[in-house]
């Protein structure tokens, strides 16, 4: 797919430090490109992601330079953009790797028409990264059907507080979630770079009703303490929902 990037791509084709395996090193970061694509180029969008970056974003999983990607199209919600494009990198230097690697192989497989088509279709975009705080999954989990993504803006004074109150409150109802079945699994993210937003909560899950059934459950077992739930909310200053679903179930 057409990743044109501007001045990341830019800064990723002029470094030039070598591939290197992460040997037993986790992801530390989240970097999401998001798109809005004419709605009319969609399926040539789809068409060319699966096409010719999917073998390439496996090449570099296998070399070590990224743990994972997925991409994901907007289904419900508030959100502009309708393409969340993402990679799970352990390290800056990795996602610099992984730009000019990535971008210099899909301009070569690429035929040039079908390059110049994708990129002008490309109404806006943006991109963040987020910190990996903690994630949570099943055993065996099975294939996501969609993913709920809500983000929060936190006073920075209460960022901390907020934090404890979440490990407190939201991770034990997330993790008898996955347990019950409810969410096949979930991540929290941390603000790094981009965005109006600081906090940032994914929920996973197989089927699209699974989604209502998890929320009745997690409000219903939040309020047993309501004064808590009171202060926790309490830090938000805004906070917006989004459901995307994958276009390939590679990685998530």
């Amino acid at each position: 797919m057409r990743r044109d990037v501007f001045f990341l791509a830019a800064l990723a084709l002029l470094i030039s430090a070598p591939l290197s395996a992460q040997e037993d090193r986790a992801a530390e970061f989240v970097y999401e490109a998001y798109y809005a694509v004419d709605m009319g180029e969609t399926e040539e969008w789809n068409r060319q992601y699966l096409e010719y970056s999917v073998p390439i974003l496996r090449q570099l999983v296998e070399e070590g330079v990224i743990e994972g990607f997925n991409q994901m199209q907007h289904q419900t919600g508030g959100d502009d953009y309708n393409y969340r494009f993402v990679i799970r990198t352990f390290d800056w230097a990795s996602l610099n790797v992984f730009w000019r690697e990535y971008l210099s192989r899909l301009m070569e497989a690429t035929p040039a028409d079908e390059w110049a088509a994708s990129s002008g279709s490309v109404i806006m975009h943006r991109d963040e990264i987020w910190d990996i705080e903690d994630m949570g999954w099943g055993e065996g989990s099975g294939e996501i059907s969609h993913m709920y993504a809500s983000t929060f803006r936190v006073n920075f004074q209460d960022m901390a507080d907020w934090n404890e109150s979440w490990d407190s409150l939201m991770r034990p109802v997330l993790d008898a979630a996955v347990d019950e079945g409810l969410l096949l699994g979930w991540a929290k993210l941390d603000h790094n770079t981009g965005g109006p937003h600081n906090a940032k909560v994914l929920y996973f899950v197989d089927d699209w009703d699974k989604i209502d059934d998890f929320f009745q459950s997690a409000f219903a077992s939040m309020g047993t303490d309501e004064d808590a739930m009171m202060r926790f909310a309490g830090m938000m200053q805004a906070h917006d929902d989004d459901i995307w679903v994958p276009i390939s179930s590679d990685d998530m």
